[in-house]
């Protein structure tokens, strides 16, 4: 009994011992989790470990602070500046967008000629853009109705006046739907994938900040001219996936229903003269194009357009545009009885004065 408190004093020295060593491991391995935190991506749904939205809301790619042109904007606003918080400040890229092709893309037979387009200018403002359609045709019952769309035009005809119209006005995202009048005017069917190779590198050569959006054909119900329809699309996917592997800023939109995906017109979403979608087959292009908006805004492809006096919101400045025009096509005239054809009879070769024949199809 006399040693017991010698023994009492082993163990109180024991569980001090024992107590010092518990709290610093503790600490270890707080200090490990805090690491660790510190090191790990701010979000793990993150693409590419950014911190991607979709409607142009603090997008980056690559999860820095990647910079377009030598400028300190991310595409689709990435770190533009700070708040007084120290955040970065997301840049809303306005839209300038060039609708391209034939009386499809113009939205005829639909209520007010809108097509897909209205539906996607108004869908894109809603995600807190600005936006201004552009081309040298104006066409439908809303004020920023321009676009690059002709009808019966063939992609031969519409590469043209591309030509003439993408470097005067510049937009920054171009979505082209052409090549159905290419098949109902039986125009050298197994080449309409070679043509739309030129149509699409004279585009971004035009402009190099554009991101471009193919897309296949809808079907037809006409039986004489749906095979052409099916091999049209065979060759634009090609062409597609050939300039996405060269890391070129281009995306598709699936159009055709039977490739697995929902919601593609079918043949009862085209109208009585078995060309033109009806107005819910103009709806469902539109959002397959949108869809595909999103996709390549979530790439960080689109870039904010030059600035060549055009307005940002395509309600307003209509006279600038006026003038462009005018002076465009009075400096590179478009030789053609039928520049603005609206029937799918065939339509001549155009020829755009000064413009390089090296680019012609």
């Amino acid at each position: 009994m006399m040693g017991l408190p010698g023994f009492s004093k082993v163990l109180t020295v024991l569980a001090l011992i024992l107590a010092l060593i518990g709290v610093f491991t503790y600490n270890v391995v707080d200090y490990d989790k805090y690491v660790r935190r510190l090191t790990k991506p701010a979000d793990d749904s993150t693409v590419n470990g950014g911190n991607n939205t979709v409607g142009g809301n603090n997008n980056t790619t690559s999860g820095g602070n990647n910079t377009v042109g030598g400028d300190n904007n991310t595409a689709n606003g990435g770190n533009n500046g700070d708040n007084n918080d120290g955040n970065p400040v997301a840049e809303v890229i306005p839209f300038r967008i060039m609708f391209i092709g034939a009386s499809i893309t113009r939205g005829e037979v639909s209520t007010g000629n809108r097509g897909y387009r209205k539906h996607i200018r108004d869908t894109v403002i809603s995600w807190g853009h600005d936006v201004n359609c552009v081309g040298f045709n104006r066409f439908g019952d809303w004020e920023d109705n321009d676009v690059e769309g002709w009808g019966a035009y063939r992609i031969r005809t519409i590469t043209k006046s591309a030509r003439q119209s993408v470097p005067a006005l510049q937009p920054n995202l171009v979505l082209v739907q052409v090549g159905t009048s290419d098949c109902f005017q039986k125009d050298d069917i197994g080449n309409i994938g070679p043509r739309m190779r030129i149509l699409i590198d004279d585009i971004i050569a035009a402009e190099p900040r554009a991101t471009v959006i193919m897309s296949t054909l809808v079907t037809t119900p006409n039986p004489t001219y749906e095979p052409c329809i099916i091999s049209a699309n065979d060759q634009i996917r090609q062409v597609a996936g050939d300039l996405m592997r060269e890391n070129k800023t281009v995306a598709l939109s699936e159009m055709y229903y039977d490739r697995g995906l929902p919601d593609r017109p079918r043949p009862e979403d085209i109208g009585p003269d078995k060309i033109h979608p009806t107005d819910s087959g103009y709806i469902m292009m539109g959002n397959i194009f949108l869809e595909s908006i999103q996709e390549v805004m979530g790439k960080g492809f689109l870039q904010r357009a030059r600035n060549n006096s055009l307005p940002d919101n395509g309600d307003y400045g209509r006279e600038i545009e006026d003038t462009i025009k005018n002076k465009t096509e009075s400096e590179h005239p478009i030789k053609s009885k039928a520049r603005r054809g609206t029937s799918h009879r065939k339509v001549d070769v155009i020829e755009v004065s000064g413009i390089p024949d090296t680019w012609v199809s």
